[in-house]
């Protein structure tokens, strides 16, 4: 028998009418809120479920997109370090045919197969006699020891000075004891004053005007301006060689008393641009028609945007060949391809680069021959030398290739013998270099700096190990790189451009700088000169004698 349910019904009959009807109806709220709150629960549920369905959906996308890049790392990892032909060495340098210089590269026989090891060591035993060879300077402590950095040629202001009471009826001078201090003369202001005399006849002939007055035409300079070309090219040289922002040079101008304007100043740096573009573009051609050229790019700002500036690119070329000089060129700051395109069009010849991308796009085009940059890849593992015995290993055997280029030069061997050498000693050890990274690759995981710089060096190795076809090409891009790191000291100090046409100005400046820097020439000397001609008036043949490499 049920006692809860006799115990219930008793309580009712204990109960009044009223009280039982309360009782159901507050029973039958309960029920109507756990029903509510069991809805809640199932909503909440089937909520959650549709949240875990739609994970399960993403789960399995990225699942595939894993899958997906698990298949393309391996898929690149074969063509960096796989053994497809294109991706390595030949077995032999004399193996190796190209169309650059000559219609065969190879000279004919084959380069026998040498052991790497000893030729590292024959290198480096050569390297320790040359360094060994080099006569050591003592300077002298006499003012002789100055003679090095002073010119037999400067100005020498001599002053006598007798000791006192000297009587030349009683004395005679025996010797002299003569000491020399360098001096220095500020610069200072002056305005040169061209008067013009104007004459006319005593007796004058109406009917031949042009004879009565006579005056001598106005000398012509390339900026047509208050600024002499000296000037012009003090403000220029100043701070496209030595990196002082007109700013600066309009203070220093104050102690002088002499207080010019920034903008007047940078509206007769912007006309001289415009004067020597001619003769920039004359450059430019001089350059390009170079076999062998060297070519990197470096960043600069251009604040062209209200309230901030955005990264632009100057992109440098140089004649790696004759040393007819470098350019500059500034295409709206693009680092593009499109803007490498433009350059090279119709080049035939080699370009030697770094990594970057842009340039892979000549690696198939007829009678272009890419060159690597051997810097660029022992930078990549110089900062793991000292916690990874491979990448140590690595610097230490590309150190051997750069000992045999310095025992050359040394040498003073013509391009002939410096590629006859290079085909017996570096290409057995470039070879021996890309069997031991392909080697030790495998150590490493994805992701990791000793991974990217093993993968960096593939990328590149088949255009590094080209410098041993021809003794004229140079194992780096490093000479290239010298030439742009004025920029990088420039922009230090000025900061920015204002504009494309001021960055384009500024592509001008630089290319004159670094190409009287590699001519030999003083950048102010040769900018005065320039300047003080009327550029806009003289003919291309004239114009090409100007040029840095044609100065005299």
């Amino acid at each position: 028998m049920d006692t809860t349910r006799c115990t219930i019904t008793s309580d009712y009959h204990s109960l009044t009418r009223e009280a039982v009807v309360k009782l159901l109806e507050q029973r039958d709220a309960e029920l109507k809120q756990r029903d509510a709150e069991l809805e809640q629960r199932d909503a909440e549920l089937e909520q959650r479920d549709a949240e875990l369905k739609n994970k399960d959906a993403e789960l399995k996308n990225k699942d595939a997109e894993l899958e997906r890049k698990s298949r393309r790392i391996l898929e690149l990892e074969r063509m960096v370090f796989g053994r497809r032909s294109e991706k390595r060495l030949p077995e032999s340098a004399s193996d190796w045919t190209g169309t650059l210089f000559d219609e065969q590269w190879a000279k004919e026989g084959s380069l026998a197969q040498v052991e790497a090891l000893p030729i590292i060591k024959e290198i480096k035993q050569q390297a320790g006699q040359r360094r060994a060879s080099r006569p050591v300077s003592r300077p002298s402590r006499k003012g002789t020891a100055y003679a090095s950095y002073v010119p037999e040629n400067i100005e020498r202001q001599v002053t006598e000075i007798y000791p006192e009471g000297y009587d030349a009826e009683r004395m005679v001078i025996i010797g002299h004891d003569r000491s020399e201090h360098l001096c220095l003369r500020p610069s200072s202001f002056y305005v040169r004053v061209e008067d013009r005399v104007i004459c006319r006849l005593k007796e004058a002939r109406p009917t031949d005007a042009e004879v009565d007055i006579l005056e001598a035409p106005l000398k012509k300079q390339a900026v047509d301006c208050f600024a002499d070309a000296s000037l012009l090219a003090e403000i220029i040289t100043a701070k496209f060689a030595y990196h002082q922002p007109e700013y600066r040079q309009c203070e220093r101008w104050k102690e002088l008393g002499v207080n010019i304007p920034t903008s007047t100043i940078n509206s007769w740096v912007h006309d001289a641009a415009d004067a020597l573009y001619p003769l920039y573009k004359l450059q430019v051609r001089q350059i390009l028609q170079s076999p062998y050229l060297q070519v990197d790019e470096t960043s600069v700002q251009v604040a062209d945007r209200k309230g901030k500036t955005r990264k632009g690119y100057l992109w440098g070329v140089r004649d790696a060949m004759h040393s007819q000089g470098v350019f500059f060129h500034w295409k709206d700051g693009s680092r593009s391809g499109s803007v490498a395109d433009e350059l090279f069009k119709g080049y035939q010849g080699a370009i030697q680069s770094d990594g970057y991308e842009v340039y892979s796009r000549f690696e198939n085009v007829q009678g272009i021959v890419l060159l690597g940059c051997m810097a660029h890849v022992r930078r990549k593992f110089e900062h793991l030398a000292a916690d990874d015995k491979n990448a140590a290993h690595i610097i230490e055997t590309i150190a051997t290739l750069y000992e045999l280029e310095e025992n050359l030069k040394h040498k003073k061997a013509p391009p002939e013998e410096v590629e006859t050498e290079r085909k017996a000693k570096a290409y057995p050890i470039l070879k021996y270099l890309e069997t031991y990274m392909l080697d030790v690759h495998k150590q490493y995981t994805p992701g990791e700096a000793m991974e990217k710089a093993l993968r960096y060096a593939f990328a590149v190795w088949i255009r590094i190990g080209r410098y041993v076809q021809d003794g004229r090409f140079n194992i780096d891009n490093n000479l290239m790189e010298q030439t742009i790191r004025p920029i990088t000291l420039g922009r230090k100090n000025y900061l920015f451009c204002g504009n494309n046409e001021g960055a384009e100005n500024n592509a001008i400046f630089y290319t004159f700088m670094a190409c009287c820097r590699e001519a030999g020439i003083e950048p102010y000397k040769w900018m005065k000169e320039v300047l003080s001609k009327p550029l806009l008036d003289m003919t291309e043949e004239e114009l090409t004698k100007m040029l840095p490499s044609n100065f005299k």
